[in-house]
């Protein structure tokens, strides 16, 4: 019976001996549990400040590529683009009108128009072209409600158009735009008119003065290479003719 007390001492005594060595390897597993997380939110945030590099890259790539480009395929160089440096100086089209036969007064237009946003007198001028084949500018002086009717053909919402002084008598076509520029500058696409500064459209991600504008005698480019080796090559393309071919 003494035996038996013994051995069940002896038991319990050997049972709390090895509680200290296991203590301790689960101490060492579980600081290496927690090393291993650490790591891996490390890496995750390593990965998703890189994705989000790429993709403030890839909007930029678009934006600049897609909004440049729409502005210059409707235009030509010398008569409605410029480029200055970092500047790429325009009238920025945005919308076009039929000019109808009917003239409610020497320097008024009745057209019917459609175009990407409503006339600002304000900030808008005319680009008219004539039956001849001829151009002048005019700018936008006011509006108001049409008087009369339009035979000419064409969709478009029926408007009456003031002008700062009298247009040709042969116009037959008005196009609307805003003078603005385009630049390469603080790492981003920015566009300014009048005295607003220039606002950016895109995240601020390219190089300077690795970022720039290229031009020849056949075309104008784009050279856009991003600032943080994470955010993807650069790229190089065609913008629009420098001369028509």
């Amino acid at each position: 019976m003494t035996v038996s007390r013994r051995t069940r001492r002896d038991g319990a005594g050997s049972r709390r001996g090895a509680s200290v060595p296991e203590a301790v390897v689960a101490l060492l597993v579980g600081l290496l549990v927690v090393h291993l997380a650490l790591r891996t939110v490390e890496q995750m945030r390593s990965a998703q400040a890189r994705l989000a590099k790429r993709t403030d890259a890839l909007v930029a790539l678009r934006v600049g590529r897609y909004v440049v480009r729409s502005e210059l395929r409707v235009g030509l160089r010398g008569r409605d683009w410029v480029l200055s440096d970092d500047s790429l100086s325009l009238r920025a089209f945005r919308g076009t009108a039929t000019v109808c036969p009917m003239r409610p007064a020497p320097d008024e237009l009745l057209v019917r128009y459609r175009g990407t946003r409503s006339p600002d007198p304000a900030k808008d001028s005319l680009l008219l072209l004539t039956a001849r084949g001829g151009a002048e500018v005019r700018a936008l002086a006011g509006m108001g409600a049409p008087a009369g009717s339009c035979a000419a053909a064409g969709a478009g919402a029926l408007a009456q158009w003031r002008l700062d002084r009298e247009p040709a008598a042969d116009v037959v076509l008005a196009r609307l735009f805003e003078r603005g520029s385009y630049h390469l500058a603080g790492s981003a696409l920015r566009y300014e008119r009048g005295l607003s500064g220039r606002q950016p459209l895109t995240p601020e991600v390219w190089s300077h003065p690795s970022t720039t504008w290229t031009l020849s005698a056949e075309r104008l480019g784009v050279r856009l290479v991003p600032r943080d080796a994470d955010a993807g090559a650069g790229w190089s393309g065609f913008l629009a003719w420098a001369s028509r071919p």
